[in-house]
């Protein structure tokens, strides 16, 4: 009964090792929203191109690419290898969290540039090396006790 059991986990364990894998991006497809993606613990296989999971595709549009060599979470359908998607990204000793604030949101960009919400403090700061363009189709509305702005 014992030995049955641990085969059946012994199984079990082979199957999700199939189902989710991590690995590092070797090439991006930013047109298509797809990568590939190599995998030290399978003697550095290179996937097929996976699309890469975002949150809104339809009418709304959610679009950020891995850079390449950036490890990421796969899972793939139990047909197989050729079938799966990258989930995302995480932090590691490497590749350090931007924050340490459950009341931030931060996007972090290479050159720099960053957004950063504080709900706590109830502020929105934006920052850019180069330029910033705010374009509107009918006019811009500006509301705030004091507007200060420098040349």
């Amino acid at each position: 009964m014992i030995d049955e059991l641990k085969e059946k986990l012994s199984n079990l364990e082979k199957k999700v090792e199939r189902f989710v894998r991590v690995g590092v991006v070797t090439q991006v497809y930013p047109e298509k929203g797809t990568v590939r993606v190599k995998f030290a613990d399978l003697d550095d296989v290179v996937s097929y191109e996976l699309p890469v999971l975002v949150r809104k595709t339809y009418k709304d549009k959610d679009y950020w690419m891995p850079d390449i060599g950036e490890h990421v979470v796969c899972v793939f359908l139990p047909t197989g290898a050729e079938q799966g998607f990258v989930v995302g990204a995480f932090y590691s000793k490497e590749d350090k969290v931007p924050a340490k604030s459950v009341d931030i949101k931060r996007i972090e960009l290479g050159n720099g540039a960053y957004m950063e919400w504080d709900r706590k403090a109830g502020t929105l700061r934006i920052f850019a090396p180069g330029e910033i363009s705010i374009v509107s189709g009918t006019h811009i509305l500006l509301i705030a006790p004091r507007i200060d702005l420098n040349p």
